[in-house]
């Protein structure tokens, strides 16, 4: 367990995603690191991701599609559809099915959903650490403490005093990975990998269950899920995990037009 930490901690934060393309970043990043290069000729990447899954990106509007401190990157390789800010993005469902399409079925892409709470979160980031398997989050970053917390407010959540959560640092839809599971005496903290460096401590934050769990349920009118990717020999362990979280089994509607 310790060395998987290590390994996770010493892996480079060091790429930003392209505006908007959070979704495929975290697919394309999985597929790569999982040793998969290529698809049908074409090397995996965010754009090749994008371009597959139908990602749309927003229309001109006003205001940033980056988080305080990221600088906007918007040199994609194919020319992405549009829709109006509302209805972009990408869909889970769609990303879901490249996972699984890009690897040729070796890896299971379980897409969770449900009523999220603190307990629910806790239990499956904890145990599919222990499984192998990588949790893609889609959910809203408007109902996360911000990025960088003060230690005095990290450590009393971990002993169980009532703290109050520092606001977000920004507010939209957003794909990250849930990494792993810190305990304290009374409490839990979740390690957040981010696609924005300038985010955390070089795109990796922590987060208490609740608050990852309030970010899953959104409370803007639109739903939030998670994709549990592992190794098809792992795809019912998985499943027998997401019944013992309490959890549903099915795509959600994030809101993404396509």
């Amino acid at each position: 367990m310790e060395a998987k930490v290590l390994a996770a901690l010493d892996e480079s934060s060091g790429e930003q995603q392209k505006d908007n393309l959070c979704g495929p970043f975290w697919a394309a990043r999985v597929l790569n690191e999982s040793g998969y290069s290529t698809w049908d000729g074409e090397p995996i990447d965010q754009d090749l991701i994008a371009l597959r899954v139908r990602t749309l990106l927003p229309e001109a509007h006003a205001g940033s599609d980056v988080p305080p401190g990221a600088v906007s990157q918007t040199h994609y390789r194919y020319e992405l559809a549009t829709a109006p800010v509302a209805q972009s993005g990408t869909s889970a469902a769609n990303l879901a099915q490249a996972i699984e399409a890009a690897s040729s079925g070796r890896l299971s892409c379980v897409s969770l959903r449900g009523q999220w709470n603190a307990q629910r979160v806790e239990r499956l980031v904890d145990e599919a650490q222990e499984l192998g398997a990588r949790l893609i989050a889609n959910l809203r970053t408007g109902k996360l403490w911000a990025s960088r917390p003060s230690i005095e407010i990290l450590l009393a959540e971990l002993i169980g005093r009532p703290v109050q959560g520092p606001a977000a640092d920004w507010d939209v839809g957003h794909f990250v990975e849930l990494e792993m599971l810190i305990r304290g005496p009374k409490g839990s903290l979740v390690v957040v990998h981010d696609s924005y460096p300038s985010l955390g401590w070089g795109g990796r934050h922590v987060q208490p269950p609740r608050a990852i769990a309030d970010a899953l349920l959104r409370g803007d009118g639109r739903e939030g899920g998670v994709l549990a990717i592992a190794t098809k020999a792992q795809e019912e362990s998985v499943k027998a995990l997401a019944s013992r979280c309490g959890l549903e089994i099915g795509a959600w509607d994030n809101g993404t037009r396509s």
